[in-house]
């Protein structure tokens, strides 16, 4: 059986892009048990990340999967993932909630006039112009594939179930 690695990546990124969503819109809240619940769904994230991995492997890949497969799949996952909660965060940003972005970068501004930072108009250009929309919803998606990449890194040595040397 060969595995479709496109095709499942895609159905368990489009789970774990839902869960991104939901933990963006619980983490920007003010509420602190919002935010705890945000803290407790990461770990549901992790914990999600890799049963969906090892389903993979044990339903797609008949039980063997290498490093270098678990490692693209939880990468490719997490792609998937991060292009859904994207355009979730640009919804927000753009419909919802326009005025998130220019508070935040308000308050990044006045944080460092508290620490008496010098602090030119050119760095403040280019703020502006990450604090738009889909600037600010595309770093995003990089965000997360990294985040991928490390915890493929961490996570698929203890998925990858190579053949016994006993079976043939």
């Amino acid at each position: 059986m060969q595995p479709n690695i496109i095709k499942s990546s895609m159905y368990n990124g489009l789970i774990i892009g839902i869960l991104f969503s939901i933990n963006f819109l619980l983490s920007i809240s003010k509420i602190t048990p919002l935010i705890l619940i945000s803290y407790a769904l990461m770990g549901f994230i992790l914990i999600a990340t890799y049963r969906t991995t090892i389903r993979f492997r044990d339903k797609e890949c008949s039980g063997e999967i290498n490093f270098g497969k678990a490692f693209s799949y939880i990468i490719l996952t997490y792609f998937f993932a991060a292009l859904i909660s994207s355009v979730v965060k640009y919804v927000y940003f753009q419909f919802i909630n326009p005025e998130y972005l220019p508070k935040l970068l308000n308050e990044s501004l006045k944080a460092v006039e508290m620490l008496h930072l010098p602090f030119e108009s050119t760095p403040y250009d280019q703020m502006e112009k990450m604090m738009k929309p889909a600037t600010f919803s595309l770093q995003y998606i990089w965000m997360n594939v990294l985040l991928g990449t490390f915890i493929g890194l961490i996570m698929a040595p203890f998925i990858k179930k190579e053949k016994s040397i006993f079976e043939k």
